[in-house]
């Protein structure tokens, strides 16, 4: 109990991160970062040692914040504007055609599919191997490299880079 008691706090913001990455509400991002814990909790008894803690807790993640955008679908007409546009402060230092630019690319990751956009969080800004990421995912190694360069063709496209 205490050694999950200690890996959740290690992890629950960047869990808590995850999960604002992909459904866009700070509320609702910390209520599935709590439900991912508990499921953790609940399962720790499947959880293989020989895998890596954060890998399984964010395949856990990962189906949490999956059915949460398929209740939204389910409450929601328009399933392509379900994430909402949160609103960044511009960062010290930063000027605001910077900050408007990470706004930019931060809608674009949100218009993404669902299978892309885990790819990317979890790669690029969880900073997970593919190995890793294919883990959480339940999917191949290949099919996580080949949804990160999909991924990547796509916000091209959106962002005008061609």
């Amino acid at each position: 109990m205490a050694a999950f008691d200690g890996l959740a706090r290690r992890y629950q913001d960047r869990v808590y991160s995850y999960a604002l990455r992909i459904v866009g509400d700070p509320h609702e991002a910390a209520d599935l970062a709590q439900d991912t814990l508990m499921r953790a909790f609940r399962s720790l008894a499947s959880f293989d040692a020989k895998q890596r803690f954060g890998a399984w807790l964010f395949g856990i993640a990962a189906h949490v914040c999956r059915d949460c955008l398929r209740r939204r679908r389910r409450r929601l007409e328009h399933t392509s504007e379900a994430v909402e546009d949160a609103a960044a402060p511009v960062r010290e230092g930063e000027g605001a055609a910077a900050a408007e630019e990470r706004s930019r690319v931060r809608d674009a990751v949100r218009k993404l599919p669902i299978k892309y956009r885990e790819v990317i969080v979890l790669h690029y800004l969880e900073e997970m191997g593919y190995d890793q990421v294919a883990r959480s995912l339940g999917i191949t190694a290949a099919a996580a490299r080949r949804r990160a360069l999909r991924a990547r063709e796509m916000l091209r496209r959106r962002l005008g880079g061609g």
